[in-house]
């Protein structure tokens, strides 16, 4: 056997498991597996059987072999990275009126006259109105809420539907 395995070109096996063929088209040929050469004589169930020139016949599991010295296989696609959270779209802030210079000269109209009106909150901006113990001028509307400065400049919020309902039916 000698003689024969010598005249054998020995092969690493990286080269043999490249073969899709592997393991049955290596059968015959001469390997090197880690340091031990041999010719691989059959293949049985999932082994390969390698015989040494001294004789020696040792088994490998192909499926083994495949994966420790076949090729690196890429993915065609890899999978693609998360992609970054989206940061959160702020709500655009409606636009505000607000009046800077309130005129506390212009006449006192009672909260009742403004809160039978259809226009009523929006109707009140910029209007010294008087809310029954707090006379200002409201200063913005922000959706149902009245922001009122008296002279002093003390600010008070007055909930719009609140004001409706209390003074909106007289």
């Amino acid at each position: 056997m000698t003689a024969a395995t010598s005249e054998i070109p020995i092969q690493p096996i990286s080269e043999l498991v490249a073969d899709p063929e592997f393991p049955n088209s290596a059968v015959g040929k001469g390997v090197d597996i880690e340091g031990y050469t041999g010719v691989i004589m059959e293949v049985v169930n999932h082994s390969i059987k390698v015989r040494s020139p001294e004789g020696n016949t040792v088994s490998y599991n192909f499926n083994t072999l495949r994966k420790l010295y076949g090729p690196r296989t890429v993915p065609a696609e890899l999978p693609a990275e998360p992609a970054p959270p989206t940061p959160p779209v702020p709500k655009p802030q409606p636009k505000r009126n607000v009046v800077l210079e309130p005129d506390f000269n212009s006449p006192l109209v009672p909260i009742e006259s403004l809160a039978q009106r259809a226009g009523f909150p929006r109707c009140t901006l910029g209007v010294f109105v008087d809310l029954h113990g707090f006379s200002g001028v409201v200063v913005e509307v922000v959706g149902h809420s009245l922001k009122v400065r008296s002279r002093e400049g003390a600010t008070h919020s007055y909930n719009a539907e609140r004001l409706r309902k209390i003074y909106g039916s007289r």
